[in-house]
């Protein structure tokens, strides 16, 4: 983490150099909002490079306030092996950050009356476009904008591995709709796929391809040369060749080093949620223009307002958690703004609309969450863990286990989502400072956090664009997965006893010996189907599972549970019709027991589903 160490020693100098009056205490002594004075960065920064040297991945960021750069920094290299230093030239994927051009488009066409920020978006769909939704109530852009359509984490790859066979973004929507788990405008749970499904409802009221929409409204305007919208790259050809010599790396905290992580190059199918690639600058010109009061995004300064205004907020509070797309967040001052994550970049885009103050930083190590967790409050202070206290703070008494929203809570993966939950013994430093608002205190600034009670009656914790939500069930559905795991061990060593026993001519035949073995050997290819499941989802290249495997897998599962079944019913027939001796009555019981137990962690966590998720 040391590159991130370094660049935040440098925008707190950076921080030094504010000039802008409109952030200054006085003419002589100008600050940023974290009232850092930026009266000596040129010396300051100077040092910092001389210290930096290259050997480390890349990163560049630009502080600026209104449309002046207050500092531009480029360290490290984009390529360590061929030595190519980070500069202006250099470009990143911007990962999520491409969302907010969505949300962007949706305000103008709302500015222009051709949207309806709260009617129910089937108006723009065609009329079969949703195949898996539970609720009947209607979802509007406004939900896709606060990730409150209902949908959880899309289970099929959004990514293609060939150029040439990318979809057209309604193919890929159709292709890869997930379940939809959660009513519409109840809970939140972040969504590539509903802000995919938002670009497509821009082109189908505009008329124009989504890609070539942002170009014109978006990136033209605002003289963005140097960024590129699809999935290939193709709507910039030098943005794409650019690209082509970016490499990524990983910090090793054994070694010490840096290790290459190669170009690592994926066509997001779902290209509007994550594919935009672009230059430092480009980023610095898009992020300067939402703190712009004459902005070229909009024709009304009361978009721009409506667009920071709140969308959702924090318990009962006025305080904004979500505001159309972009999120909120307390520092020393409120800021917006959004971060971005690939398999191959960071980005970061952070701004204060009454100083004019923002950040912005592009990385190429992927895992460098520095820029996340601490960069804030270098620029913009930190939150007053009494600024928004009702003065009657008190200890959030929180118990039991919560499983995230933004997770497989449906589908051959459902069961990753309770190797993932939270414990409350996790959430400890959670206080109560107002009606359904808490605060977790701690690390470099307080965070804001709102309760919540769902239609169920059941409790959970707002995080902006994912919550946590309670689960009382959780100790025994963890181990009735547990269990289901130790069974198939058990069948491994049975089955190997068994093939021993046969070999000394040793093995007792008894009825229903065949059903029994091919139950226990169900057993363990069921297993085996969950380990190959986990290893596909957990390469981050696909960004999901392909379909083959999927379907391979629910097939596969559903077949297990299918003589599983069976197994269990000669078991039980045995034990009634021909009435076994003692010790062969125990074989048939735990027979019984272990095949039941097989079907219904597989129909429970829904391990067959491979069509439904």
């Amino acid at each position: 983490m040391k590159i991130f160490r370094r660049f935040a020693a440098i925008l707190c100098a950076a921080g030094l150099t504010f000039s802008s009056s409109t952030i200054s205490a006085s003419a002589e002594e100008r600050t940023c909002p974290s009232g850092l004075t930026f009266d000596k960065v040129d010396t300051f920064i100077e040092k910092m490079s001389e210290s930096y040297g290259t050997n480390s991945a890349s990163l560049s960021a630009v502080v600026f306030c209104g449309d002046e750069t207050l500092s531009a920094c480029f360290l490290g290299e984009t390529d360590r092996e061929n030595h190519i230093p980070a500069d202006e030239n250099s470009v990143y994927e911007w990962g999520s950050i491409s969302k907010t051009m969505i949300w962007v488009s949706a305000m103008q066409l709302w500015e222009q009356g051709r949207l309806d920020l709260d009617a129910d978006i089937r108006n723009y769909l065609p009329d079969d476009f949703f195949q898996k939704l539970s609720y009947d109530d209607p979802i509007t852009m406004t939900d896709l904008m606060n990730h409150t359509g209902g949908w959880c984490e899309t289970t099929y790859s959004i990514a293609a591995t060939d150029e040439n066979n990318i979809p057209t973004l309604e193919e890929a929507l159709r292709m890869t709709e997930p379940a939809q788990t959660y009513r519409p405008g109840e809970t939140a749970a972040y969504s590539n796929w509903g802000a995919s499904l938002a670009a497509y409802i821009v082109e189908r009221i505009s008329g124009m391809d989504y890609c070539e929409y942002v170009h014109k409204n978006i990136l033209e305007p605002l003289g963005m040369e140097h960024t590129a919208v699809s999935s290939s790259h193709n709507d910039n050809e030098w943005v794409k060749e650019q690209r082509s010599k970016l490499k990524s790396y990983k910090f090793n905290v054994l070694t010490q080093e840096y290790e290459s992580l190669g170009s690592r190059m994926s066509y997001i199918t779902l290209y509007p949620s994550g594919s935009v690639t672009g230059t430092i600058g480009d980023l610095a010109k898009y992020a300067q223009a939402f703190v712009d009061d004459n902005t070229p995004l909009f024709k009304n300064k009361e978009t721009q307002d409506k667009l920071f205004s709140g969308s959702v907020f924090y318990g009962g509070t006025d305080i904004p958690s979500h505001s159309y797309g972009f999120a909120a967040a307390e520092y020393a001052v409120r800021t917006f703004g959004h971060n971005g994550a690939t398999v191959s970049c960071i980005s970061y885009m952070l701004f204060d609309m009454e100083s004019k103050t923002g950040v912005v930083a592009l990385t190429n190590e992927p895992e460098g969450n520095y820029v996340y967790n601490e960069l804030p409050a270098w620029i913009f202070g930190k939150l007053s863990p009494d600024k928004y206290s009702d003065g009657n703070n008190e200890p959030c008494m929180l118990d039991g286990y919560y499983l995230l929203s933004r997770s497989n809570a449906s589908g051959l993966l459902k069961f990753y989502s309770y190797l993932t939950a939270v414990s409350a013994e996790n959430l400890e430093g959670i206080s109560r400072i107002g009606d359904d608002l808490y605060q977790l205190s701690g690390g470099e600034t307080a965070m804001l956090i709102g309760g919540k009670t769902y239609s169920d009656g059941s409790m959970g914790l707002s995080l902006g664009t994912s919550e946590l939500i309670s689960e009382k069930m959780y100790t025994l559905k963890l181990c009735a997965l547990t269990a289901f795991f130790m069974t198939a061990a058990a069948s491994v060593f049975i089955l190997l006893i068994k093939i021993k026993m046969k070999r000394a001519n040793k093995l007792q035949h008894y009825t229903g010996i065949g059903i029994i073995t091919a139950g226990q050997a169900s057993k363990i290819i069921s297993v085996a189907a969950v380990v190959v499941l986990t290893s596909f989802a957990a390469r981050e290249e696909t960004y999901g599972l392909p379909k083959a495997v999927g379907a391979s897998a629910g097939i596969v599962q559903t077949v297990c549970m299918a003589v599983c079944v069976l197994a269990a019913v000669v078991s039980v027939y045995v034990l009634l019709a021909k009435k076994p001796a003692k010790l062969n009555r125990l074989r048939y019981i735990f027979n019984i027991a272990g095949n039941a137990l097989t079907v219904f962690v597989i129909a429970y966590f829904e391990m067959y589903k491979f069509w439904g998720c």
